[in-house]
Parts: C-alpha cells; sequence; structure tokens
C-alpha cells in the first residue's frame, strides 16, 4: 500500500480497532477475523500497512486502552494522517470500573494524557515524540446517566484538574473523550 495507485482505493476515514461495527465509509482495521475491517492487522506491529498523509479523519473507539507503546502508536497516526486531521479517541477513564474488568486492557487515560503531544508542552517542558496534535476537546461520560450523573458530569468537565486530583475516585466515570487535530504543515 505504498504506491498511490493503492492509496486512491482507500477511503480518507479511518476506524482502527473497528471490531463488528465499522463507521460507514470509513476504512476498518482490527486484528480480529471476525470483524468487519478492511485490513487484518495488529496495530501493535508498526508500521502499518497504510499511506502515510492519507487519512483527514482517524477514529479509535475502544482501541487504545488495548496497545502496548501509545508513543508509537501515536507517531503511526500522525503519519497516516492530513494535515489538520481530525482524531476522536474514547476510551476508559482512569477510575472505571470499565479499565480493569476486561482483561485485555493495558490502561486508562486522564484530560492530561494528551497533552504530552501538544507543541506547547513539549516547548515548556520535555517531549517523547516529534508527532504533534493539538487538544481541541476532552469530556468525561457515562454510559445511560442518570439526573445525578448529569449534575456531576457538568461539574466534573467544567473543572477538569479538581476532579482528576480530588474527586476521580470517589465519582468514577466510565469514559473519557477526545477531540485531537494533527499539528502537521
Amino acid at each position: 500500500m505504498n504506491n498511490k495507485d493503492s492509496a486512491l482505493n482507500i477511503p480518507d476515514i479511518l476506524h482502527l480497532g473497528c471490531g463488528k461495527k465499522k463507521l460507514p465509509e470509513a476504512f476498518g482495521v482490527d486484528k480480529g477475523l471476525d470483524t468487519s475491517a478492511d485490513l487484518c492487522w495488529d496495530l501493535d506491529q508498526i508500521p502499518w500497512p497504510l499511506p502515510s498523509s492519507h487519512f483527514h479523519r482517524v477514529h479509535m473507539i475502544s482501541v487504545l486502552e488495548h496497545l502496548e507503546d501509545i508513543v508509537s502508536i501515536m507517531e503511526e497516526v500522525f503519519r497516516i494522517c492530513q494535515p489538520n486531521a481530525d482524531i476522536y479517541i474514547l476510551s476508559p477513564f482512569a477510575s472505571s470500573d470499565f479499565l480493569w474488568t476486561d482483561p485485555t486492557h493495558k490502561r486508562g487515560f486522564t484530560s492530561r494524557s494528551f497533552k504530552y503531544f501538544a507543541d506547547e508542552f513539549a516547548k515548556n517542558h520535555f517531549s517523547y515524540s516529534e508527532a504533534r496534535f493539538n487538544v481541541l476537546d476532552v469530556e468525561y461520560l457515562v454510559h445511560a446517566p442518570k439526573w445525578f450523573d448529569r449534575i456531576l458530569l457538568s461539574l466534573a468537565n467544567r473543572k477538569k484538574n479538581i476532579y482528576e486530583r480530588r474527586f476521580m475516585y470517589w465519582y468514577p466515570v466510565q469514559n473519557i473523550y477526545f477531540h485531537l487535530q494533527a499539528d502537521k504543515y
């Protein structure tokens, strides 16, 4: 898939870890054989057989928590993304009961998990990678929220630092959603 002819046949929307519910109009990648994937591939095996700078949107729904090396994964996402591509991530939150229910989960995430890929953080502190992403949105989510969840989620989403430092184990949310943008030109 390195030549441009094969890249022309691949949609520019990518669904990594698509399972049986691949997003419409997306190119799906999953290591499972019993999936709706267009490409059967273990995402921990880098580089991925996908064209560079091809995708304008990437979805990673309930997949990052299963992978070994998040820095390498995000570098690969950066490689395959077009400039300013949108990346949507849904994963278990660090205090979620969902996190350790599945024995294949390796990690959870907090609202600051992707700041290490932001240019501003790298300039002021340190960097693990040359891959750069702008964090456009972060939101905590719960399944089937009750009235009190709506109130508590609203407070947690407005005051993420306070929530994560003081209350994340008192009121654990299940998932965290990220909207990133590839910061490449």
